[in-house]
């Protein structure tokens, strides 16, 4: 069968909700095919809609296991909760979802950094690679090892700062949980 390739990195992971970094896992293991044109990595439209309709099945069997699970543990004091502290619970949770979202699009930034410095990294490789024997040859490959050297420490603080973050973020969660099991412990039984 053949395959069409016009989608970029970016589109195909707006269209999985999923991360470009995640797109090149995929790459890389061999989940996805693609063809490079003109430096853009293009990707199989017809493989992008077969992971999107895997993603979507998946997404809908898990909202109707949640939706099953609180059906049957809702408890009845619950629905005793006065309305403004279940405004107030909500607020919390959307300030919440904010400030996640907000390091979401921080990480994709950096994600994204570290790719096109990592593109750099392989023109200049490439470049290296092709040189023609000049006087200014040396100087030229010492150069450009320089830069790709500078680069690749800039990829690797890079790298550091979003693990870093994830961890952050991942901590921020669990306390934020916390917090919220804490207020709705605090409703039930208080009222």
């Amino acid at each position: 069968m053949a395959r069409t390739y016009w989608i970029t990195r970016e589109n195909a992971a707006k269209l999985l909700g999923i991360s470009t970094r995640t797109i090149d896992r995929y790459i890389k293991s061999g989940k996805l095919s693609y063809k490079k044109v003109a430096n853009k990595v293009l990707l199989a439209k017809e493989e992008i809609a077969s992971l999107q309709e895997d993603y979507g099945a998946l997404h809908q069997e898990i909202n109707t296991e949640i939706v099953k699970q609180t059906e049957l543990t809702t408890p009845k004091a619950v629905s005793s909760v006065t309305p403004s502290l279940e405004k107030a619970v909500e607020e919390k949770i959307d300030k919440f979802m904010l400030i996640f979202n907000e390091k979401d699009k921080i990480l994709e930034e950096k994600n994204k950094v570290i790719f096109m410095l990592q593109q750099r990294v392989w023109e200049l490789e490439a470049k290296l690679k092709t040189m023609v024997a000049l006087p200014d040859y040396t100087k030229e490959k010492q150069e450009a090892l320089l830069e790709k050297q500078k680069l690749e420490e800039k990829i690797a603080e890079l790298k550091w700062t979003v693990k870093r973050e994830k961890s952050k973020s991942v901590w921020f969660l669990a306390i934020a949980v916390i917090f919220i099991l804490i207020l709705i412990y605090f409703a039930i039984f208080k009222s």
